[in-house]
């Protein structure tokens, strides 16, 4: 556990000195002897709130461009597609969004001229979004600015990075993603 910068034994601390919220739920599910797996749970309350630290320095960041993660991320898989062009469909299920948000990000970024929508050539129900050169100015300053804050993850040395980059990667790949 720590307190104030400093490990210590559980012993040494009561519940409202720890700092570390996940040493708070470990301290009381074992005072409590609680039945399950103490080790996912905590691993997954730590994980969700990495995530929303993570979460919130780049949904700042991306403020500041005019974009939401959403718009970034649908921008960024479309800069990063061969032809810069992809089926609303395949965005939604790539970005893991419901279509309404997918279409809902397309009408803004459409609006700003970041994206161009078109008929699917053969197929009458389906619509392209294609990447604009205003589209991808935006999206290469974003991640400009992205990078100047390491994505979030602050303090995070490469290894770190890339040890959680493959620990993340695997548990995905177990759960049935990629």
């Amino acid at each position: 556990m720590r307190m104030a910068g400093k490990r210590v034994t559980s012993t040494e601390v009561t519940p409202d000195t720890m700092t570390d919220p996940v040493d708070w739920a470990r301290h009381y599910w074992e005072q409590q002897k609680l039945d399950g797996d103490e080790q996912r749970f905590l691993t997954l309350t730590s994980l969700l709130r990495y995530q929303r630290l993570v979460a919130d320095e780049v949904d700042s960041e991306l403020k500041k461009h005019g974009l939401n993660m959403t718009d970034y991320l649908l921008l960024m898989t479309l800069q990063l597609s061969e032809h810069g062009t992809r089926l609303i469909s395949s965005l939604a299920r790539n970005l893991m969004v419901h279509a309404t948000t997918a279409t809902l990000a397309t009408d803004r970024l459409e609006q700003r001229e970041l994206l161009a929508r078109s008929p699917h050539p053969t197929d009458r129900r389906a619509t392209c979004v294609t990447i604009t050169q205003k589209g991808r100015e935006a999206i290469d300053t974003a991640t400009r600015a992205l990078t100047a804050i390491d994505f979030g993850m602050r303090g995070s040395s490469p290894t770190d990075v890339t040890q959680l980059h493959d620990a993340l990667t695997a548990m995905r790949q177990s759960a049935g993603d990629a």
